[in-house]
């Protein structure tokens, strides 16, 4: 009997991570396999809604750190209502640990804007 997860961004067969990551490596090349593996290991399936349409890296937004995107920011924010820095590198993931202090201030300036546009009538 093959089981299946039906968690946010499980739907897939219990051992299916790989095939799940090969399957976002096929439909986003530009990605490697360390940053799919990231992102199908964070996001499950759901890993689709932050890379949408994108056909390259840039596609993405700008690069805040480590391989964190904007478009995993604003995935953040929308969906796993992300409002800091912290919320987004401690709390949702561990890449704090590979972030400079300069590239934490950009983070928190960026998110700032996203979050004030979103507010904004």
């Amino acid at each position: 009997m093959d089981r299946e997860f039906h968690s946010a961004g499980g739907d897939f067969p219990v051992g299916g991570v790989e095939t799940l990551v090969a399957k976002t490596r096929a439909s986003s090349p530009f990605l490697s396999e360390a940053h799919a593996r990231r992102l199908v290991g964070s996001y499950g399936t759901r890993a689709r809604r932050i890379l949408a349409e994108a056909r390259t890296f840039a596609d993405l937004g700008p690069l805040m750190g480590a391989d964190l995107t904007a478009a995993e920011l604003r995935y953040l924010i929308q969906y796993e209502w992300a409002q800091t820095e912290d919320d987004v590198l401690w709390r949702r993931s561990k890449l704090g640990l590979r972030f400079t202090r300069p590239e934490r201030a950009r983070l928190a300036t960026f998110m700032a804007g996203l979050i004030g546009a979103s507010a904004a009538p």
